[in-house]
């Protein structure tokens, strides 16, 4: 009676197993497309509700909020941006104008994620998911670039030629189409500033132009820590004054002989 054997060879289940383990790549491959392209639609629409949220404040209060950090400084939820206030890195926005302050889905390292800053009025803010996009190229015509350097639609573009130090006459690179940040950040900014000088002025307009550049043109730095105050010194302890007890020692000190036992 012939016996049979049921099974697969080696190189059979070999050839299963790398049939599996293509088939898993691409599953794999497509998931994480889908979930990087599903985290920038919703850093698009956080942009949107806090630059919605943003106007709102500014309707009820004249300017825009200052981030944890203060004006001029960027702050945010990640780990370079963050303040003791925890979340709350704009503040006086939730919750009265949006539930709660929304978080990157994804940080890229600790400096990045949402960050934010104003100017010292609150006239002009500007917010970014700094350098977290991950599923496209942002370009000139992406409704959240970088920076505001349309040079084919937008004539009145701001980040070109930039006036402010230290980009004098000049674009920063952070601005440029080609540079890694832009390519991976989007923003969202609004308002502007009012200078000292009146409208009539014949600078009122660079003017404008210079110091809105400050922010919308700028890019996310971590704050400097204030240093830290080194303690004071210790006082120095004065020393003892020379005693005038001559001769109240012990044995006395009487002239050119002691007394031990007097």
């Amino acid at each position: 009676m012939k016996k049979f054997q049921f099974g697969f060879s080696l190189v059979e289940i070999m050839v299963v197993v790398s049939i599996i383990g293509a088939l898993s790549a691409v599953a794999y491959a497509n998931f994480s497309q889908s979930s990087a392209q599903s985290r920038d639609v919703q850093r698009q629409a956080d942009l949107r509700i806090v630059s919605t949220a943003l106007d709102m404040y500014k309707s009820e209060y004249g300017r825009y909020p200052e981030g944890c950090n203060g004006p001029n400084k960027w702050s945010g939820h990640s780990p370079d941006y963050s303040c003791s206030s925890g979340n709350q890195y704009i503040e006086g926005l939730a919750p009265e104008f949006i539930p709660r302050l929304p978080q990157d889905p994804k940080l890229n390292g600790d400096n990045s994620g949402y960050v934010y800053t104003t100017n010292t009025d609150g006239t002009v803010y500007k917010f970014t998911a700094y350098k977290t996009v991950e599923s496209e190229e942002v370009t000139y015509s992406h409704e959240f670039k970088f920076c505001d350097t349309d040079y084919a639609a937008d004539s009145a573009q701001i980040c070109v030629n930039v006036s402010e130090e230290p980009y004098y006459n000049d674009t920063p690179d952070h601005c440029e189409g080609d540079d890694a940040i832009f390519k991976t950040s989007y923003a969202t900014w609004g308002g502007f500033t009012i200078p000292s000088v009146a409208a009539t002025h014949s600078n009122f307009d660079a003017s404008v132009d210079r110091y809105t550049e400050e922010i919308i043109c700028d890019k996310p730095v971590p704050p400097v820590p204030p240093s830290p105050v080194p303690p004071a010194p210790p006082s120095p302890v004065p020393p003892a004054p020379p005693s005038n007890d001559v001769g109240r020692g012990w044995p006395f000190n009487w002239g050119p002989f002691n007394c031990w036992g007097c």
